[in-house]
């Protein structure tokens, strides 16, 4: 069985049309690639990349291949995320991502799970000592995504943005 094949970016900044065109071209010159990461700020920095964004959110427009993110702020992120968080398919504990559209996955908090053979290990947001619903991280996370860490096994991919220091 050959090894899955991943693909990683940073910021998208709402900018879906791009990375969709950017992921379909290496897609079809060095793949096929099984999945992509998206990590650092996911959603638009202004409003006005928050129609295009939303063509991919609400399914007239499809992203490629299964994404997955972490960055979970910026315009449209709280409306995007309680909806998604809502749905009857994302109740309950969910570690490998709340489904938000067709092949796009909100990795919330912190957690670990298995992809396509791989263990992935991901912090999701910014740190923050304010407990919000969206964008932040807590200390709670740190200390649950600790307790993983401390778990027998291999992380294969650990993701967060923009870096996380365990501290004693």
């Amino acid at each position: 069985m050959a090894p899955p094949r991943i693909l990683l970016c940073g910021d998208v900044l709402g900018r879906l049309n791009q990375l969709v065109k950017r992921v379909q071209s290496v897609n079809k010159s060095a793949g096929p690639f099984d999945a992509l990461f998206c990590v650092g700020q996911f959603f638009p920095d202004s409003p006005d990349r928050l129609d295009e964004f939303m063509e991919y959110v609400e399914g007239r427009a499809q992203i490629p291949l299964p994404t997955y993110f972490t960055g979970d702020y910026g315009v449209g992120a709280a409306k995007v995320l309680l909806a998604a968080s809502r749905n009857s398919g994302n109740l309950g504990f969910k570690m490998d991502g709340f489904k938000v559209s067709e092949n796009l996955f909100w990795l919330k908090g912190s957690g670990k799970f298995t992809l396509h053979g791989l263990s992935i290990v991901y912090l999701s947001g910014r740190q923050s000592s304010e407990a919000q619903q969206f964008g932040t991280y807590s200390q709670d996370d740190v200390d649950a995504l600790r307790a993983l860490a401390e778990e027998p096994g291999i992380v294969d991919l650990f993701l967060t943005y923009p870096f996380c220091l365990f501290h004693e």
